[in-house]
């Protein structure tokens, strides 16, 4: 689960959850969101919801900095920047505007027409059942296997807006 910060250089990676389960921290992942959209610069989002990879990244990621992670999270350039605390206040400050000018823009912030937005759909070869059928020839009967297109949650990578 390396990540290089050579390969996040001039990028923002931010690690949210879209489970309204906690309700905090899902206001706190959609403001930090909505902080950048304002600001029309590129940025990925990582929704450890809808891909435990994801977690396992951030885990690790913020082990590196010695930082217990709590969503959301932000790097930029592959530095931990913080939560959505630290971005609120570096946003009304004017620190972040400063930080964010080596960033690219985007001219006008628009959801992918296939997903959402979500960067994940459905999977084309189970449909989200996650499982995938095999026949046996010598029986002619039929087996249900773990479906190896798709992730945990029966989902995969968007391909129109995942990069």
């Amino acid at each position: 689960f390396q990540v290089s910060t050579v390969l996040e250089f001039g990028r923002i990676v931010i690690y949210t959850t879209s489970l309204r389960v906690v309700r905090t921290t899902f206001e706190r992942c959609e403001l930090v969101r909505k902080i950048f959209q304002n600001h029309r610069v590129k940025f990925e989002e990582k929704n450890i919801a809808l891909n435990s990879d994801y977690g396992k990244e951030l885990d690790e990621r913020c082990r590196r900095v010695c930082e217990v992670p709590s969503l959301p999270v932000v790097f930029i350039d592959g530095h931990y920047l913080g939560g959505a605390e630290k971005i609120l206040l570096m946003n009304e400050s004017g620190e972040l505007q400063d930080l964010l000018t080596k960033i690219e823009r985007v001219q006008h912030p628009h959801e992918c027409p296939s997903c959402g937005g979500f960067g994940f759909l459905p999977c084309s070869a189970c449909h989200g059942s996650k499982m995938s059928l095999f026949r046996n020839c010598f029986t002619d009967s039929f087996k249900a296997l773990k479906c190896t297109a798709c992730n945990e949650n029966g989902l995969q990578r968007c391909r129109s807006c995942a990069g």
